[in-house]
């Protein structure tokens, strides 16, 4: 049985990542924008800070380990590149490259801290045509929460149907690069941190809050501004409708499977002209 002073010790690391990224999230609300004139959204600033955030705590364990594995490198660097189609949409290059890099830095910095925790992970063993069944079995799921998400927009912009092979591109950017930094990795790091306690129920809370929260925060600084109320309101409703069933899949599923789920609403919506 863990002691109690090892049960806090797990706590405290958890609290140290979330005390830095709230204290990010509040000096991005609080600092103008005319002093980081590269951001032109306050969730384009806190985002990227975030994502460097969690890629220097990837790096960290990377070099700690001091593991190569070719297979896993291979597979970080196509799941960069992939992420690296949006430069033909977006014009913030200097962001696109970063997230890339994160994408590349946070995915296997997770399959080291994965085989360090003992953890037999899905997501890094089955084969492509395993990983294909499931990415696809993802975009079922996402169906019905697909069209609740364009019905949400419609209700304050019209719709106008896009290019779907263009949207189907480049939706695939921001599937691979949240579910890979802010869940793929973030729950390695869990499992590595809580060790055996991660059996035990209790500990659940922490993972799914580590899982959830961050991500869902970083989608409304700006409404936070304008309207906090409605900004926290909207951060439990979506949290409980998108991102808790993204963590569920990734969690007790696969990466492939997350990645398909948060893909087809991104599609849907690109699709959708939002």
């Amino acid at each position: 049985m863990a002691s109690p002073i090892k049960n806090y010790f797990v706590g405290w690391r958890y609290c140290v990542f979330l005390g830095i990224f709230i204290l990010l999230y509040i000096v991005g609300i609080l600092l103008p924008l005319r002093f980081t004139p590269h951001y032109y959204t306050y969730m384009s600033r806190i985002w990227n800070w975030t994502e460097i955030l969690i890629m220097l705590l990837a790096l960290y364990y990377i070099v700690k380990t001091r593991i190569f594995k070719w297979r896993q490198a291979i597979t970080a660097v196509l799941l960069g590149a992939v992420c690296l189609v949006s430069l033909f949409r977006d014009p913030r290059t200097a962001d696109i490259i970063t997230t890339s890099i994160c994408v590349m830095v946070t995915f296997y910095a997770a399959c080291q801290l994965y085989e360090q925790a003992n953890i037999d992970n899905t997501s890094i063993h089955i084969s492509l045509s395993e990983s294909i069944r499931y990415f696809v079995l993802g975009t079922f799921i996402a169906v019905p929460l697909a069209f609740l998400n364009v019905m949400y927009f419609s209700f304050s912009r019209q719709i106008h149907i896009h290019n779907l092979i263009h949207s189907a591109i480049f939706a695939l950017k921001p599937a691979i690069a949240e579910e890979v930094i802010f869940r793929f990795f973030l729950l390695a790091y869990s499992y590595y941190i809580l060790g055996d306690r991660v059996k035990k129920h209790f500990f659940h809370v922490f993972i799914y809050i580590i899982l959830i929260v961050p991500h869902e925060l970083l989608h409304y600084p700006d409404q936070f501004i304008k309207s906090p109320f409605f900004a926290l309101g909207m951060c439990i409703l979506n949290g409980l409708l998108f991102n808790l069933p993204m963590a569920i899949l990734m969690k007790r599923k696969n990466l492939q499977m997350a990645i398909g789920m948060h893909w087809f609403i991104d599609f849907i919506r690109f699709a959708a002209g939002f």
